[in-house]
């Protein structure tokens, strides 16, 4: 009687125990329920240009990114931004740039070692670039009334080198300048000594208004008054450098 009562102790505790821990299918259920990529946090601040950068950790060290727009009704992903990915699967998603306005951006991860995408939704903070977006519009309007004079006068004081100075798209930190024809038919070493004397000096006399920081100087673009073709314009790389379209002498 002992004995069996000894042994049904025993069966009674086996039965606890098992009952307990986990079986290997509940494991394997446990961690197919958790997604192969998260993200560290899903509230973000963007920079004063309107762009931000998402890090987390995936279980794999090859999958993409895409932002999910929504256009005409349909919704589109697209790639955005540089997705840099370790060894360890952590990541970097960084210079991603929406509109800089919707306070909410979906996102989605795929890899072809899962079936199922992944999205999430992240909440953008965009005040540093609102901000920013502000100073410039404020700063635009003080060059828009700034300017007209300041080219006027410019263009007085060049004793005729410069016929009109404007600007060539919408802002004055690209200006089109108007040089007399007669400039055409003058050798090519001329025209490119008459763009750096006028040039210079319409890039002395407007940067600091231009550019209150004082770190840049306008694009120039050169044309003939009558004809409109162009002399020359400012490098893109070295603004200092003018350089000659116009080598027909």
């Amino acid at each position: 009687m002992k004995k069996i009562y000894v042994l049904g102790i025993s069966l009674l505790l086996l039965s606890l125990g098992g009952c307990g821990k986990p079986t290997d299918k509940e494991n394997k259920s446990q961690a197919s329920d958790e997604p192969w990529i998260t993200l560290d946090k899903d509230t973000i601040e963007s920079d004063e240009n309107g762009q931000f950068q998402l890090t987390g950790k995936a279980k794999y060290s090859s999958f993409s990114a895409s932002i999910i727009q929504n256009k005409n009704g349909l919704s589109l992903q697209e790639p955005r931004g540089v997705l840099k990915i370790e060894k360890d699967g952590s990541f970097i998603w960084k210079n991603i740039f929406i509109n800089g306005q919707a306070p909410t951006t979906d996102v989605s991860f795929s890899t072809y070692k899962e079936k199922e995408k992944i999205q999430y939704q992240v909440n953008v903070d965009y005040s540093k670039f609102v901000a920013k977006q502000e100073e410039n519009r404020l700063i635009e309007e003080e060059i828009n009334a700034t300017m007209p004079a300041l080219l006027e006068e410019i263009i007085a004081s060049s004793e005729s080198m410069i016929i009109n100075i404007d600007k060539k798209y919408h802002s004055y930190r690209s200006l089109l300048v108007t040089v007399p024809l007669d400039v055409k038919y003058e050798r090519n070493g001329m025209k490119k000594k008459y763009m750096d004397t006028i040039g210079f000096l319409i890039q002395d006399k407007t940067a600091s208004t231009l550019y209150p920081d004082k770190k840049q100087i306008p694009y120039i673009t050169f044309r003939y008054d009558k004809t409109n073709e162009v002399l020359g314009a400012t490098d893109l790389i070295n603004r200092r450098k003018f350089i000659l379209y116009d080598e027909s002498n």
